[in-house]
């Protein structure tokens, strides 16, 4: 019923860890020049990492927020269903 939806899921699993690896490359090769070619190069890194800490963070705040209330929509239709079929 849900096997597209899975080969897509499967397909973003797959790309991710290359996606990952290349950003994770990239972002090493520019921070060692910077800390290697500017004076105050290391804060501008430790700022990013920083930055990049609570950017995260925020989002999977936000993903559970918004999570939990699709949950509870989801048990809001089910106590409705329940009431309609009048189950004992």
């Amino acid at each position: 019923m849900f096997e597209i939806e899975k080969q897509q899921i499967e397909t973003y699993k797959k790309l991710k860890t290359f996606n990952v690896l290349l950003f994770t490359i990239i972002k090493l090769v520019i921070a060692y020049f910077l800390i290697t070619y500017l004076e105050y190069g290391i804060f501008i890194v430790l700022a990013y990492l920083l930055y990049s800490l609570e950017n995260i963070s925020s989002y999977q705040f936000i993903n559970n927020q918004e999570t939990n209330l699709q949950i509870n929509i989801l048990h809001e239709k089910i106590n409705e269903l329940k009431k309609g079929k009048k189950y004992d």
